[in-house]
């Protein structure tokens, strides 16, 4: 009997997450079996999350999709069929060239985001419809609110290192639940509450979340007022004298008029009237912001996705800079990393193809008008990679219908059959990060690496770069990028690269997937130097106002945007990560699936339920002028009065009358920067009697 070959593989993680892990895994006669967070990462350091430490499963599932299928039924039922590749790649390219013979190529949309957050996988799909001038996309969904009030305050840069978070002495999580969505941030808290004196770590969120549960202080704050509280903490910042006006003097512009015009209008008491906190807390938190030697704030990608979202991040900006916390190691602003790997991607998207730049990108929030049947120019291909819109899209009611046009020819490359797959024409098997080679950079850290593939893809599925390359020979394309492999397009990025972070960076070292640090000091506050605006410093008023249309040059809070709507819908619903999802990537685990409780379900204060007669699990209904869903109530102090939670994209499946909650959100964008604001709907709750 033949002893079983056993290898060991490492990888890295490809879900869209900060920490962008670096795995071991096992491989058994051509089968994964075990994944481990790698120890020498400076950042994984043996741990894995709960969704990836038993990945195996998703890898090996009897659910995933594994030879290509065509739809023989009417667009939403899920009837389909197998076919071979040649019948999928041939009907799909030829779709392609008659639409453009007849419409052109405006009516082409690639629509795709980060379920695959390795570099080439991602953006190949760009050189092909930049290759055919196809209509753009505005990513938009995820981050633009908190990026544009980041940026304008201190610019593009990481601030402060993660690793740096040790030597903090105040830490603030501000809108974000990082037990659940970065978790490796909790090694860094950890050891700064073992330093001499202990750090303190506060919370401020809507609701009790798991992070909130581990802190030594929780804030609970009215959703969407973050700037208030911001302006009122450095009000009494100020007003005490402790502001760190040397910092200010050298390192900031508009101070005075900030002062004026904003700060003095939201002192603690107008501040408790808006936010729901008291006004002794906020001076107490204030005192301690002022007092510590390095304050850190980490700023949540979530907390932009509000009406005021990038007012919120930009106050908060502002109030680590009244204190000058942005010179102190361990101090500042931990909010994005993804801005140091300025990698030249253009070997992977190659914008230089396109011959045509006349038209306005379209907004991925806009996905229900933008294949209406009335929108124009009429989309009538669509390829879905990355990302599942009949999900996890706004105004989802809408987008069904607008999926449902038999007019439009839709191919959805996926590695299990989502809601999405239910309206396409052609669905094409996916594989895992297990299965393909990749680059990968992250938004949480300063670290790149290569992953090569531990296995062979199951079945029949295909990685996106070969369906993008095999679709451009079926078009007749012969650029030698059409065969190139991953190695190669990615040696070219790395060669193409010309910035000093990457100076140390060799072409050989990627490809032999070390764990390579950016040339970047350690221990060093990312803007000591300066910061990355027009005028080289914290602009509490911003200078640059073109970038952001719409942007008002001083800091400001825009008030609740639905005025007398929250008569008719008195509830705030926020959606906020799950534990055990990602996004929709976990979905089709049993296992996540399980420990999320089988389904869906809505955190309602016990004071609304005993006003609405409403008992814990038991079924309600949330609707508003967008759609409705029926789900079950959790009774618990955990939320506030007059704000729903519900935790995690579920699959629409998954869900009463296979409805998601995506059907109570809007495409309405944030105050600035177009962002998606998925945490500021309004809707109204009401027991469902049977």
């Amino acid at each position: 009997m033949n002893s079983p070959q056993i290898r060991k593989v490492k990888i890295v993680c490809s879900h869209d997450c900060p920490d962008a892990c670096s795995i071991w895994t096992t491989v058994i006669d051509g089968e994964v079996k075990e994944f481990k967070g790698d120890p020498d990462h400076p950042i994984t350091q043996s741990s894995l999350c709960g969704k990836v430490n038993e990945y195996e499963r998703v890898v090996n599932s009897e659910d995933r999709l594994v030879t290509p299928l065509k739809r023989t039924g009417p667009k939403g039922e899920g009837k389909f069929e197998p076919i071979s590749w040649d019948e999928a790649l041939t009907e799909t390219a030829e779709r392609i060239q008659k639409i453009l013979d007849d419409f052109g190529s405006r009516s082409l949309l690639q629509y795709y985001y980060a379920g695959n957050m390795g570099l080439v996988q991602r953006f190949c799909g760009d050189a092909l419809f930049n290759r055919l001038n196809a209509t753009q996309l505005n990513q938009n969904i995820c981050y633009y609110g908190a990026d544009a009030g980041y940026q304008s305050v201190v610019g593009s840069g990481y601030g402060i290192d993660m690793e740096d978070v040790k030597h903090s002495d105040v830490i603030i999580i501000w809108g974000c639940n990082v037990v659940t969505t970065q978790m490796h941030l909790l090694d860094f808290i950890r050891q700064a509450k073992k330093t001499e004196g202990g750090a303190e770590l506060i919370v401020i969120d809507p609701y009790l979340n798991r992070t909130a549960k581990k802190a030594d202080q929780f804030v609970k704050i009215k959703p969407g007022t973050d700037a208030v509280l911001a302006f009122a903490l450095a009000h009494e910042i100020d007003r005490l004298g402790m502001n760190d006006q040397s910092f200010i003097d050298a390192w900031t512009v508009g101070y005075g008029e900030f002062k004026k015009e904003t700060l003095d209008r939201y002192p603690p008491e107008v501040a408790e009237e808006i936010t729901g906190i008291p006004q002794e807390t906020i001076k107490d938190l204030a005192l301690k912001i002022a007092k510590a030697k390095a304050p850190v704030a980490k700023v949540g990608i979530g907390l932009g996705r509000n009406s005021n979202g990038a007012a919120g991040v930009r106050a908060i900006c502002c109030l680590m800079g009244v204190v000058g916390s942005y010179h102190k190691l361990g101090g500042g602003v931990l909010y994005d990393s993804g801005c140091e790997f300025r990698l030249d991607l253009n070997p992977i998207k190659h914008l230089d193809w396109r011959t045509r730049f006349d038209d306005e990108p379209v907004l991925m929030t806009d996905l229900h008008e933008v294949l209406s049947e009335d929108y124009n120019p009429s989309i009538k291909f669509l390829y879905v990679h990355g990302c599942n819109p009949a999900a996890t899209n706004p105004e989802q009611k809408r987008l069904l219908e607008s999926l449902s046009r038999e007019d439009l020819f839709t191919v959805v490359h996926e590695r299990f059959f989502t809601d999405t797959c239910n309206y396409a024409d052609i669905v094409l098997p996916a594989p895992t990060f297990a299965e393909v080679d990749d680059l990968y950079k992250s938004y949480g850290h300063l670290y790149l690496q290569m992953s090569k593939k531990a296995i062979e893809p199951r079945g029949e599925s295909r990685s996106n770069l070969d369906v993008i390359q095999a679709l451009g020979k079926k078009l007749g394309f012969d650029d030698s990028w059409f065969d190139a492999s991953v190695e190669e397009i990615v040696t070219e990025v790395i060669e193409s690269t010309d910035d000093p972070n990457f100076e140390h960076i060799q072409v050989e070292d990627v490809l032999n997937c070390e764990t390579l640090r950016l040339n970047i000091p350690r221990e060093t506050p990312g803007f000591k130097d300066g910061f990355k605006t027009r005028s080289k410093k914290l602009e509490f008023v911003s200078q640059d106002t073109s970038l952001f249309e719409g942007m008002p040059s001083i800091p400001t809070y825009n008030g609740d945007v639905f005025g007398r709507g929250q008569d008719q819908y008195p509830f705030k619903l926020i959606t906020p990560p799950a534990h055990m999802f990602l996004n929709s990537s976990f979905g089709s685990d049993p296992k996540s699936v399980k420990r999320e409780k089988l389904e869906p379900k809505a955190m309602i204060h016990p004071q609304d339920a005993k006003e609405l007669n409403i008992n814990d699990q038991q079924e309600i209904e949330l609707y508003n002028d967008l759609g409705s869903i029926e789900i079950i109530a959790k009774v618990t102090e955990d939320t506030q009065p007059s704000v729903i939670i519900a935790e995690g994209t579920w699959w629409p499946s998954h869900g009463i009358g296979k409805k998601g909650i995506n059907q109570l959100t809007s495409s309405r964008l944030t105050d600035f920067g177009k962002g998606s604001t998925f945490h500021d709907n309004r809707v109204a709750v009401r027991a469902v009697i049977k």
